[in-house]
């Protein structure tokens, strides 16, 4: 047996290391070109988790069929573990290298070729460890997907803690064993097992029948309860007895359940769901078969993280029910967790709440739109800012376009034909293109070009004037964009007075003409009236400045934060939100004179939205007592009273320091509002 051990292999895997960017999910950590096919069939996972070390000792069982015949296969598995010894069926110890094909891989060789079809079985043994603080050279570290601590435990299935095969592909029955201290629980995807206890520790077993993305489980110290919301069960689980927030997250759960239940059919996980409280870092992680996500600042927020919720459940019922076959395929789950939360928030708040939310998801699909195609997002780093911007926002936008295209009918057909054909399978963009130019009777494949597999958005303008006619009007023009090869229909509305017209002009090439009849004289002519097309507009783009903005502050990297909101302010100077975010850092950094002039900017810009005004006066008031001008301050907190809005509790705020005067020492960090 050869364990790849020498002087020499670590002083270049050192070196390797050395060189290379720590992401663990660097788009250049790939297999060989040549690397032998094999479907993973089932995982036995036995591990023991020390959270005073941060560290696990782990043995995976792992079942699996060559796809065609080989003497070697190669599994992925994360860089922090160190594999010990790997077994075949018979407990035969078989020769392996770890990083000897590039960091992050595993080879295991057989002294005899595998035959494609029958299936195999080894066992690899390994340990290694997770925390925050441990990650050099060796280490790699990954705060959003692993960490073993005695304040709580993550272990996610992308963080790669057990030997995987086709990363966020492959999927698999699988069997979990948990042995951590008396006092912790542990929770996992699919059917809990008994409970075992053994002198200080207790080991649980989870167990999957239903082939999934196997591996995820938290773990921590938690208080349980039931909750039954209709003929929805959800044990939900939090630390410090947060029950009456998992309560209100468990209603909105249960809703969000049955919408989607409603929509694309049943969940694989029956009517029996468990609500977790996780670790913040977790927010962007979807959860696991059976298990639903809820971090511990959605919990302190007065109302249920809706939007949150219901895409971490749309994801699981795309990448459970569905999957894919493919990583450039992962759009298909993440733009459609993001689309069906837009139509959840539409079907529970209306037409306008819908409309908010294409927008937000229209900001977000811009904020990194031009870092990647959305076929390629993985490489962008997987579940990292970017690849959300645009494997999930332009993701969810590419289908709310094709929707509009085809009309809401015939897309809920297209929808449901790929739920019915690919269920359990997998499906991909090439399935799903095929089946939207059957139900809509046209070739597609320049829409899936310039979309999924291509960069770029359209910057359209329209210019018209109006003629009158013997039967009305005539509004003819052309709408002009700046990009000389992008096509795709797109209405141009005409409103007279309460009558409004839509045409569809398809838009190919520099200038394309339109004709629109009305029979009242025009008084107002819109481009794109039902909001179908993902485009490029200074209104876009200045909340995609704010956006980034927003994004900085909260990660304390308030100068570039600055730099944000002033590229927000060079697009639209009037902007009065700009101005008080800009406000808001200045007043962080205690610089109160810049912070006071970006207020009053903010009360002289649009005043969008309303509760600006009220907020600027509060901060103006509290500007004016750390520098003991209270008169001064007495007469901001009196203004915003006047106001008589009450958004976010300002007129609570303004009387508490009508009566009292405010004070701050110079290293406070106020977060009074995000």
């Amino acid at each position: 047996m050869s364990r790849k051990n020498t002087l020499g292999f670590w002083l270049m895997t050192c070196l390797a290391f050395a060189v290379m960017s720590p992401a663990i999910y660097s788009s250049s950590n790939q297999a060989s070109p040549s690397h032998p096919r094999i479907e993973i069939l089932d995982y036995k996972i036995a591990t023991t988790l020390n959270p005073e070390a941060h560290e696990l000792k782990s043995a995976a069982t792992i079942s699996f069929a060559p796809l065609e015949s080989t003497d070697r296969i190669e599994l992925e598995i994360s860089e922090n573990l160190s594999v010990r010894k790997v077994l075949n069926a018979e407990g035969i110890e078989l020769e392996f290298g770890q990083s000897e094909i590039g960091p992050g891989f595993l080879s295991v060789h057989f002294s005899k070729h595998l035959e494609a079809g029958l299936s195999a079985k080894i066992t690899v043994e390994y340990q290694g460890g997770f925390e925050r603080d441990r990650f050099s050279r060796m280490y790699t570290r990954d705060e959003n997907s692993a960490y073993i601590g005695m304040e709580g435990i993550y272990l996610m299935y992308s963080a790669k803690w057990f030997p995987v095969s086709q990363f966020l592909v492959s999927r698999a029955t699988t069997t979990i064993e948990v042995t951590v201290p008396l006092g912790m629980t542990v929770i996992g995807p699919g059917v809990q097992l008994p409970v075992i206890t053994k002198g200080v520790n207790e080991t649980f077993t989870w167990t999957s029948k239903i082939p999934v993305l196997p591996g995820s489980l938290v773990a921590g110290q938690y208080n349980q309860k039931k909750v039954q919301v209709g003929d929805i069960t959800l044990q939900c689980f939090a630390k410090d007895s947060k029950f009456e927030a998992m309560e209100k997250s468990a209603e909105a759960t249960a809703k969000i359940l049955e919408y989607y239940k409603k929509l694309y059919g049943p969940s694989l996980s029956g009517n029996s769901f468990r609500l977790v409280e996780v670790d913040d870092q977790l927010a962007r992680q979807p959860g696991m078969l059976g298990t639903i996500f809820v971090t511990r600042s959605e919990l302190a927020q007065p109302l249920p993280p809706v939007r949150d919720l219901a895409r971490r459940i749309a994801y699981q019922w795309w990448q459970e029910t569905v999957g894919i076959r493919s990583r450039d395929d992962l759009w298909l789950e993440d733009g459609m967790a993001y689309f069906s939360a837009a139509l959840f928030m539409g079907d529970n708040g209306g037409a306008a709440a819908y409309k908010e939310e294409t927008q937000n998801l229209a900001v977000l699909g811009l904020k990194f739109e031009n870092k990647s195609p959305v076929k390629l997002g993985f490489g962008l780093g997987y579940r990292s800012e970017k690849y959300e911007s645009v494997v999930a926002g332009k993701g969810a936008w590419i289908l709310i376009m094709l929707r509009g295209m085809l009309g809401e009918a015939k897309f809920s057909d297209l929808t449901q034909q790929y739920i019915n054909n690919y269920t359990g399978k997998g499906g991909g963009t090439t399935d799903f293109q095929k089946l939207a130019e059957k139900i809509y009777g046209k070739e597609l494949g320049w829409f899936f070009a310039e979309w999924v597999d291509a960069t770029g958005v359209p910057s359209l303008q329209a210019d018209y004037v109006i003629f009158k006619t013997q039967n009305g009007f005539r509004v003819s023009g052309t709408v002009k964009q700046d990009r000389d090869l992008f096509r795709m229909p797109i209405e141009i509305g005409v409103e007279s007075g309460e009558t409004k017209e839509i045409a569809t002009v398809e838009l190919n090439g520099k200038s394309s003409a339109f004709d629109v009849s009305s029979f009242s004289m025009p008084s107002k002519v819109n481009l794109d009236p039902n909001n179908k097309l993902l485009r490029d507009s200074k209104e876009l783009q200045t909340a995609v400045q704010l956006s980034l903005g927003n994004d900085l502050k909260q990660k304390g990297d308030f100068i570039d934060a600055i730099r944000a909101y002033e590229s927000a302010l060079k697009i639209n100077p009037h902007r009065s939100l700009a101005h008080f975010r800009m406000a808001e850092v200045f007043y962080e950094q205690f610089n109160l004179q810049s912070s006071a002039n970006s207020f009053r900017d903010a009360l002289n810009g649009d005043k969008d939205p309303k509760w600006i005004e009220v907020w600027c006066y509060v901060y103006l008031g509290k500007i004016y007592d750390i520098l003991g001008q209270r008169q001064r301050a007495t007469a901001e907190y009196t203004k915003a009273l006047n106001t008589k809005d009450d958004t976010f509790g300002a007129q609570a705020e303004a009387n508490k320091w009508l009566a009292t005067p405010f004070t701050r020492e110079r290293t406070t960090m106020e977060t009074e509002k995000n």
